[in-house]
């Protein structure tokens, strides 16, 4: 067995600071295994920022993710993509779909489609909405679509995990955040997150370094 660690990235885009949080949970779950090496990137809003300052409550939301997470340019982390063996994404709902920043994102990836680059590596999801039924279902099967067409393995959340039937669905960790995406996360959001960090992680020791 190689004694050289697995790389997880833990890709996300967030307006308000709510698929930040479930990032970091998932990225716990990931390092309660050794031998791992975890990175979070983060994708910029593309909301201008004289729009983000009217409102000084968003404000600072978006102060303290660029001060903890820097944005990274489209092309800088198209290019990363392969240098992992597992890549999670993220992203909040967009009536029912992927927000369109990580969308363009998978739109600049045609060269690693074409070279194969991501073929056989581990790809798993996770999201939020405001409501009981606002698209988290759809949303995270939406951001499978492209890893399929990559050739990635994708890992969802099993039932094993007791927190599956309050949080989440089998598609990946998902979360309410309420209408004002002020709502705080919960136990069983913060168990279901960390349940696919570690399953990705442990996966990702089976396929790579046994």
């Amino acid at each position: 067995m190689s004694d050289k660690p697995v790389k997880i990235l833990i890709l996300f885009y967030s307006r308000y600071g709510n698929t930040v949080k479930m990032a970091e949970e998932i990225a716990y779950g990931a390092k309660e295994l050794s031998n791992v090496s975890v990175a979070l990137r983060r994708i910029a809003d593309d909301v201008p920022t004289e729009v983000i300052s009217q409102n000084p409550q968003w404000s600072k939301v978006v102060e303290d993710m660029n001060n903890r997470y820097p944005t990274s340019s489209v092309d800088d982390l198209v290019k990363e993509l392969p240098h992992y063996d597992a890549i999670i994404f993220g992203s909040p709902t967009r009536f029912g779909n992927m927000a369109a920043p990580l969308k363009a994102l998978w739109d600049r990836t045609s060269k690693l489609w074409m070279d194969g680059a991501l073929i056989g590596k581990l790809g798993a999801v996770f999201t939020g909405a405001a409501s009981v039924h606002g698209g988290q279902e759809t949303t995270a099967i939406s951001m499978m679509f492209p890893m399929l067409h990559h050739g990635m393995i994708i890992v969802g959340v099993p039932y094993s995990v007791p927190e599956l039937t309050q949080s989440g669905s089998p598609y990946g960790p998902s979360r309410i955040v309420g209408p004002l995406a002020n709502r705080e996360i919960d136990d069983a959001d913060i168990k279901v997150a960390r349940a696919l960090g570690k399953r990705v992680t442990m996966l990702a020791q089976k396929l790579f370094r046994e």
